[in-house]
């Protein structure tokens, strides 16, 4: 505002130069010579300077023609006879034209300086003016989140279902919420500090210095590895007299220190009754295991009786039989012959039930193993020794490699050859019989499964399948004594699986068992 109003006279000053300027070249014109001009160039240029881009083309203009006037041969003349003094004049003339753009240019790009400098002010001085707004306004909005989170703390700790009990770090002041009260009976006013604590929850002096010592030096590991207090168990006197037993714990805040109490006094008692369960039942169990000890010692000398005792009356009945016909044989007549057929073929069978009773008595007897075995080969094995004693018959066979599982061998060979054996049995009187041992997967269980196209059964009569000595087919069509699924279905289960079947008469039959989860074991490569 200032320059704009002395405005004139800085254009008044910037033409008066150039006379001033004349001025002074004409009384020292001896020394300046030939040089007409040294102080015109300075003064169109500070014309310029001073009275912008109109003074200062007016500057250059009055300068050029006083210095052709006073300074140029012919002097006092406007004729200039010497083309190097036009050239003079016209490089003078852009020159002045020069520094007055020059001049004009620096004057506006300061002018914009200035105003963009007072912008930024005006913007900084806003901004302030906005952050100091905004840090207030935040400044205001964090003290009403701490009064609010305090008092949710507040509500937080003193409704917590957990007693809790906050202790400062001189132990000088100590705050319990409303659980803590309630669950041991002291109030704020019983212990304002925590020294007051230790007396009323332990009573017992020597006691006390126990959990004194322990507590101090839990704590103190707390604070050196920057972690939770552990958990320890105290014997703590409530008000009225009872004695609780507390997991007590606890987490630092600061220098401060926030203890939590739990109450695991049924927990307690009851572990102590599970302990005494468990001293009961194991005691049980010891009976129980004579018990067991001296069945099997029966069954041993039932087996044992069944063994001898009974076969020597067999083998007597078979013998005499045998013995009348031959001495006698001649004089024996009608049915006669019969009857002594009759007495060696029952004497026969009798003695093939013996075997299968023993055979299921023993058939799970013994320590249970888990060896990695070869249900292929078991199965091959099996085949080769049926194709051996009946070469002569056509039968195809599919057995799918590389069939793993973890068992007792002894059991499970029985297992696999009494199952192919009632599938080569039970398959005699079909045209093209087919036999398949294989795996699959069922309810995310690996099952074995031993399948034949013969004669089936019906599945109406499927409950009878598994028992001792019962039959789904005739002793004529089919001969056998019923043990062999039985004695099956007891190894299967030893070995904590499960065995069931699939039928349909004249269309064959699928048997399927599982090992328990120990018994699978997986596909061998190859």
């Amino acid at each position: 505002m200032e320059e704009d109003r002395n405005r004139p006279l800085y254009v008044a000053l910037a033409l008066l130069l150039p006379f001033i300027t004349c001025w002074v070249q004409w009384q020292f014109w001896s020394i300046f010579t030939p040089f007409v001009w040294f102080l015109f160039f300075p003064t169109v240029f500070f014309s310029s300077r001073i009275g912008g881009k109109s003074a200062g083309l007016v500057s250059t203009a009055i300068s050029a023609v006083l210095v052709v006037y006073f300074f140029i041969p012919p002097q006092l003349s406007f004729a200039l006879k010497n083309p190097h003094n036009l050239y003079s004049v016209v490089v003078f003339l852009i020159m002045g034209y020069l520094f007055s753009y020059t001049h004009d240019r620096l004057e506006r790009a300061n002018r914009r300086a200035s105003e963009a400098h007072a912008a930024v002010r005006i913007a900084k001085e806003q901004l302030q003016e906005e952050r100091i707004g905004r840090l207030q306004t935040e400044q205001q909005q964090i003290t009403d989140n701490l009064v609010r989170s305090e008092e949710r703390f507040r509500k937080l700790f003193n409704k917590a279902p957990i007693p809790f009990a906050y202790v400062s770090n001189d132990s000088m002041h100590a705050d319990y919420n409303e659980r803590f009260v309630r669950m041991f009976g002291y109030t704020r006013e019983d212990m304002p500090t925590l020294d007051h604590w230790w007396p009323l929850a332990y009573p017992d002096a020597e006691y006390r210095s126990g959990v004194l010592e322990s507590w101090n030096a839990a704590v103190k590991k707390a604070a050196a590895t920057e972690s939770d207090v552990e958990p320890f168990e105290y014997n703590i006197t409530c008000k009225d007299g009872t004695v609780r037993t507390i997991l007590i714990s606890g987490i630092t805040l600061g220098d401060d220190f926030l203890a939590t109490f739990f109450d695991v006094t049924e927990r307690k008692r009851a572990e102590e009754e599970i302990r005494q369960l468990n001293a009961g039942l194991e005691q049980r169990v010891e009976e129980r295991t004579a018990e067991l000890l001296a069945a099997n010692q029966e069954l041993d000398a039932f087996a044992y009786a069944v063994s001898h005792d009974l076969r020597a009356p067999l083998r007597a009945m078979n013998g005499f039989s045998q013995a009348l016909k031959e001495d006698f044989g001649e004089q024996l007549h009608g049915e006669a012959h019969v009857y002594l057929e009759q007495i060696t073929h029952a004497s026969r069978h009798m003695g093939q039930l013996i075997d299968g009773l023993l055979t299921l008595s023993r058939c799970t007897r013994g320590e249970l193993l888990r060896d990695p075995l070869d249900l292929t080969l078991m199965a091959g094995q099996v085949r080769d020794e049926l194709v051996r004693q009946e070469p002569d018959r056509l039968l195809a066979w599919q057995v799918e490699p590389g069939m793993t599982a973890k068992g007792d061998a002894r059991m499970l060979e029985v297992v696999m050859r009494n199952l192919i054996w009632n599938a080569w049995k039970y398959t005699s009187g079909t045209p093209s019989p087919l036999i398949r041992v294989y795996t699959e997967e069922r309810n995310g269980a690996r099952c074995y499964c031993v399948a034949d196209n013969g004669a089936g059964f019906d599945m109406g009569h499927s409950q009878r399948l598994f028992k001792p000595f019962q039959r789904l087919h005739r002793q004529d069509e089919f001969p056998g004594i019923g043990i062999g699924l039985a004695t099956v279905q007891r190894i299967i289960h030893r070995h904590g699986g499960e065995i069931c079947a699939e039928a349909e008469p004249g269309k064959g039959a699928i048997f399927r068992f599982t090992l328990g989860e120990s018994g699978v074991s997986s596909k061998v490569e190859g």
